[in-house]
Order: C-alpha cells, then sequence, then structure tokens
C-alpha cells in the first residue's frame, strides 16, 4: 500500500491586477537588456536594431499602462456609481460618462424624501450598536427598492433618506416611478414589523416633482453628483408636514399632475410651506 503523498501547497491566486503589472515590469526589463546591449555592441547596425526593439519595448510599456490606469478608472467608477443606482443604471452611465458631467444644468426631476416616524424617541430606548443595526437594515431594504425603482440615492440625512428620479439617466415617467417606490417602501416596511425585524414603527415619504439644478456640487477635495433647487425643498417641506397631517406619504400638486388615474390620493388643504410664500397643493397618497 502506498504511503500517502503530502498534499501540494496550494499558492494564492495572483490578483489580475498584480498580473498585468508584472508583465508590465517585464517588459520595462527588456527595454533595460536591449539597451544594454547595444551599449556593449561594437556592431553599428546591431546596435541601432537592439535600439529600435527597445523603443518598440518602451511603446508597448507605455500602452499597456495607458490601459491598465484606464481600467482601474472604471472599475473605481463602478464601485462607486453602483452605492447610488441600480446595477442596469450603472451600465448605462459608464457606457456614457458624459451623463455625469461635471457643470451643472436645469432638468425635470422627482425627489422623494423619506423620513423615520419618531426615530429620536426610538433611538433613546436602544444601545448606539442596536441603533446602527437597525438603521442598516432599514436602509438597505428601501435602497433596494429606490433601486428596483429606477431611482438614484441621492444621500442620506440622519435617519432620512433622499432619492432622486430622472438623473442621471433620463427616466420615462419619474414621477410615476417615484409614487411607486413611495407605494413599495410603506409595504415593505408593513412586512418588516410584521415579521419583527425592525422596532420602527413608520414612515413619513414627501414627494416633488419640478425643474431643479443637477450636476457635481461641492469643493476641489469632494464632489457629489446631486440635485438642489426649489423642487427639492417642496419634497423636503411635504416629508415635515406630513407629521403634522399624520399621513405617510404627500405628493405635491405638481407630481399629482404627472401621476393623476395611476394612484388612489385624497386631496388636502393648500399649504404654505416653510420657505415660500404661495400655497403649495397636496395630496395624501392612499397606499
Amino acid at each position: 500500500m502506498k504511503k500517502d503523498q503530502p498534499e501540494a501547497e496550494v499558492k494564492p491566486e495572483m490578483n489580475i491586477i498584480q498580473a498585468i503589472e508584472l508583465a508590465i515590469a517585464h517588459e520595462l526589463d527588456a527595454r533595460r537588456s536591449y539597451l544594454a546591449l547595444a551599449n556593449e555592441s561594437d556592431d553599428p547596425e546591431l546596435k541601432r536594431l537592439l535600439r529600435e526593439i527597445a523603443a518598440e519595448e518602451a511603446g508597448h510599456e507605455a500602452t499597456l499602462r495607458s490601459r491598465l490606469r484606464l481600467y482601474e478608472e472604471k472599475h473605481l467608477l463602478r464601485d462607486t456609481i453602483s452605492r447610488y443606482v441600480s446595477p442596469e443604471m450603472c451600465e448605462e452611465i459608464l457606457k456614457n460618462p458624459a451623463l455625469l458631467q461635471l457643470g451643472g444644468k436645469r432638468q425635470q426631476v422627482t425627489v422623494l424624501f423619506a423620513d423615520i416616524k419618531g426615530f429620536t424617541a426610538m433611538s433613546e430606548n436602544l444601545d448606539p450598536e442596536e441603533v446602527v443595526e437597525v438603521l442598516n437594515t432599514y436602509f438597505t431594504e428601501m435602497v433596494d427598492l429606490v433601486f428596483q425603482h429606477q431611482g438614484t440615492l441621492d444621500k442620506y440625512v440622519g435617519d432620512a433618506l433622499m432619492a432622486v428620479f430622472g438623473v442621471p439617466v433620463p427616466l420615462t415617467h419619474a414621477a410615476t416611478r417615484a409614487v411607486e417606490c413611495a407605494v413599495a417602501m410603506q409595504r415593505r416596511l408593513a412586512q418588516m414589523q410584521a415579521q419583527k425585524r425592525t422596532p420602527i414603527k413608520g414612515v413619513r415619504i414627501g414627494i416633488n416633482t419640478g425643474e431643479a439644478i443637477v450636476g457635481n456640487i461641492g469643493s476641489d477635495r469632494r464632489m457629489d453628483f446631486t440635485v438642489i433647487g426649489d423642487a427639492v425643498n417642496v419634497a423636503a417641506r411635504l416629508q415635515e408636514w406630513a407629521k403634522e397631517l399624520e399621513a405617510d406619504t404627500l405628493v405635491s400638486e405638481a407630481t399629482f399632475r404627472e401621476v393623476a388615474g395611476q394612484f388612489e390620493f385624497i386631496p388636502e388643504e393648500p399649504v404654505a410651506l416653510r420657505g415660500r410664500q404661495e400655497p403649495t397643493g397636496i395630496y395624501r397618497l392612499q397606499s
């Protein structure tokens, strides 16, 4: 009976980027070798040939480095964008990076703000670690729904989130997608409550449609692709006003006009939202 042979040591797989960098290093070593041989040769023709080969190696090395850099930049861009949009939308942006233009432009969008009801009171009864876990679980579910409805996660603001529909990739029926998302968010939270997966008692949502300024905003050190303007402010104020009306989801008259007939609404009395002089028409979504 043969003695069992010791298992061969399994070497970890080389990272593909490291493998490419190693290949580039070999190109560099080869170029240096050709130049060294050229310096040692007394044959003018051979010296010229070796220097030409070295020059070709240098060009090849530069091409490899350029292509590797482009790959790494695209990989980093994909990793960054995928945190804010769905995989499908991410691929559309990578095909057309101009969608993430540095300059600003005015564009019709639908903005959704969602805020947890009674979060401060709830968090006072939980350990800090539990608060973070509750928020992470909640945001994971809600952002997944934003992506499913072709929205873009703009930012988190404490226990609230802001999502935008219609940017950076133009979206047909953006207002409809936003209201559908709000319905899905309310239903998903109800499911989580029934499954005892969250202590969150409810979420208030405000939705508005209008023209906003879209672009990369920030400093030289950090910039974020976001939307700003009155359309955003109204959505935020509607989310705040939902507390006064004890409503789950409120939409502006502008959004209501875009989705009329697709959902059931109850009209509320127009109200002068904070920061605005003229009354804003608002509608309570029956989800």
